[in-house]
């Protein structure tokens, strides 16, 4: 597999964690998430909406939301 193929973790650091928990409390308030998870683009289009001026991946960000469903 060459580098272009692979995905990069995120460095997440406090502030970005603190970010990302109030976007998925502003999606969940709106009832953006029906189950248990959200669609396919409803997080990643969330992040983008908040001009964040971070770029994570839709894989990054499902990443970090299943990893702190188990904490």
């Amino acid at each position: 597999m060459d580098e272009s193929d692979t995905h990069n973790k995120a460095c997440w650091i406090k502030a970005m964690l603190h970010m990302f928990c109030d976007i998925c409390i502003k999606v969940i308030d709106k009832g953006m998430r029906p189950n248990t998870h959200f669609n396919k683009a409803q997080l990643k289009n969330k992040w983008d909406e908040e001009q964040t001026g971070l770029s994570l991946t839709k894989a990054q960000l499902k990443n970090k939301w299943d990893g702190i469903k188990k904490d």
